[in-house]
């Protein structure tokens, strides 16, 4: 079974955008298949998240998140050990501690998708370590790839009912769809689409290819 990392800015933003459940499903994971950090219901309550989310928003990412598996300390040992990863990861610091974590934990197994919304951390990942780096080549998964996929999968004019109203929460995601006015299908997917080609332009084969 695939394992799926999941960071918490994706989750939150899926939750919002109402597609979490399905965005999970097409991708092939379950919610009992992705992992999560021990410290992600703490995280998940920060002031930022609470000034930026809804309650009945932050809500249901706890309640999805306490259904997830925990990341294990043995799959991130303490920081005081320093294992060799976090060394050669510290230098980099637009790879956030907790994209740190996640990415250490996939050290574990071989079957993953890394599943997040950072792209700061996906532009910076072709400068870590090559053997870091080829682990992660063809796993990860980016936002617009999800909406992407989920246009083919529930139709564009249901991914725009869900996602318009909540639209302020990603940037990007907001310019795709139209910010003063909706946007046309073929316009919402090129913007997409854009989107991803940047990602495969600044770090080569890291995007996993969606079906």
């Amino acid at each position: 079974m695939t394992t799926g990392f999941i960071d918490n800015d994706i989750l939150l933003k899926l939750v919002a955008f109402q597609l979490l459940e399905e965005a999970i499903d097409s991708l092939g994971l379950s919610q009992k298949s992705l992992q999560v950090l021990p410290a992600a219901r703490f995280m998940l309550l920060r002031n930022r998240n609470r000034q930026e989310y809804s309650k009945d928003v932050l809500d249901s990412a706890i309640a999805f998140v306490e259904q997830c598996q925990t990341i294990t300390t043995s799959q991130l040992p303490t920081l005081k050990d320093v294992p060799s990863e976090y060394k050669q990861l510290a230098p980099f610091k637009q790879i956030d501690a907790g994209e740190t974590d996640l990415i250490v934990a996939t050290a574990n197994t071989t079957d993953f998708l890394l599943l997040s919304g950072d792209k700061r951390c996906f532009k910076a990942l072709p400068n870590i370590p090559v053997p870091i780096y080829a682990r992660l080549k063809g796993k990860a998964i980016c936002l617009e790839q999800i909406i992407l996929k989920l246009i083919d999968v529930l139709g564009f004019e249901e991914v725009c009912t869900r996602i318009t109203p909540a639209t302020h929460h990603d940037k990007a995601i907001y310019l795709c769809f139209g910010y003063s006015r909706p946007a046309p299908e073929a316009q919402v997917r090129a913007a997409l689409q854009s989107c991803i080609d940047e990602i495969h332009t600044v770090a080569p084969g890291l995007l996993a290819k969606l079906s």
